[in-house]
């Protein structure tokens, strides 16, 4: 009983930023900011969507709105994110398999600077990023942001991909390779479809992170490249907090439309490779 209601209160206290945000967007200037805040009896106002489409120029480009241009931020974003995934996801493929299935000297030392370059504060290699950047001319394009993005991304992806891969008995591979199977081959068509889950759920957690990264995408970003949350802060300088909760709101439905698309085997790949007893 206590545990269940642990997981209730846990499970609260994450939701209710997204439930403020959202109910947030559908309110008038008023009720937003009412004190004490009124969570669930306001009256519902529609303005902030129609300001976010109608000024943002939602359906068709207009060079005169490329500052609150939400199209054009949201195709960065996904230029961005599918990017960045992907690319993370070709190296983490082939390095966690490596890991997974070569013994070699200090491996388990690499493991761990993989873990501790994670685990490193973004601003601590942002500013170094923009005064390289700056001189080999990658600033405000869609390439740095995308290298940076990767870079971030690659130590998970190699950990989660390697627990994945530790899961595929090794015996398939020793078979199909005295088939005369090459490493390749059987890294392709073996090993990579037994652990698509984990491959999923690698490549909607990276491309989640690169969605909602901010610091190197506000440093690296000027003015042609702006992801949503480098956009959503634009709005809050303004200020314009209705409007602001309305674009963030926007912002978050397609990761919830990818992870229901893929709940299967993100929920499976989550659990693939946890310890079994």
């Amino acid at each position: 009983m206590i545990r269940k209601i642990s997981s209730y209160i846990i499970l609260l206290i994450f939701i209710f930023p997204i439930f403020f945000l959202i109910t947030s967007s559908f309110k008038n200037n008023i009720d937003l900011f009412a004190l004490p805040p009124k969570l669930f009896f306001f009256d519902i106002d529609f303005s902030a969507y129609e300001r976010v489409f109608g000024f943002s120029n939602f359906f068709k480009f207009d060079p005169s709105y490329s500052e609150l241009f939400l199209t054009s931020r949201i195709i960065d974003s996904l230029i961005i994110g599918l990017g960045s995934s992907s690319l993370t996801l070709i190296i983490g493929i082939y390095a966690g398999y490596y890991i997974s299935r070569v013994n070699f000297k200090f491996k388990r030392y690499l493991i761990i600077s993989i873990l501790s370059a994670r685990m490193m504060p973004l601003v601590s290699i942002a500013i170094p990023i923009y005064f390289v950047y700056e001189k080999i001319n990658l600033l405000d394009t869609y390439i740095g942001i995308i290298f940076v993005h990767t870079f971030i991304n690659l130590p998970l992806a190699v950990l989660l991909l390697k627990s994945f891969f530790d899961e595929v008995p090794k015996q398939i591979d020793e078979n199909a390779y005295i088939d005369g199977a090459s490493k390749i081959k059987i890294l392709h068509k073996l090993v990579v479809p037994c652990a698509k889950s984990g491959i999923a759920v690698t490549f909607i957690l990276s491309l989640i992170f690169s969605w909602t990264e901010f610091i190197c995408a506000l440093m690296i970003g000027q003015m042609n490249v702006k992801t949503i949350p480098v956009q959503a802060s634009i709005l809050k300088t303004i200020p314009s907090w209705d409007m602001m909760a309305a674009f963030t709101t926007i912002s978050i439905i397609p990761v919830f439309i990818l992870i229901l698309m893929v709940k299967k085997h993100f929920v499976r790949g989550l659990t693939l490779g946890t310890v079994k007893e």
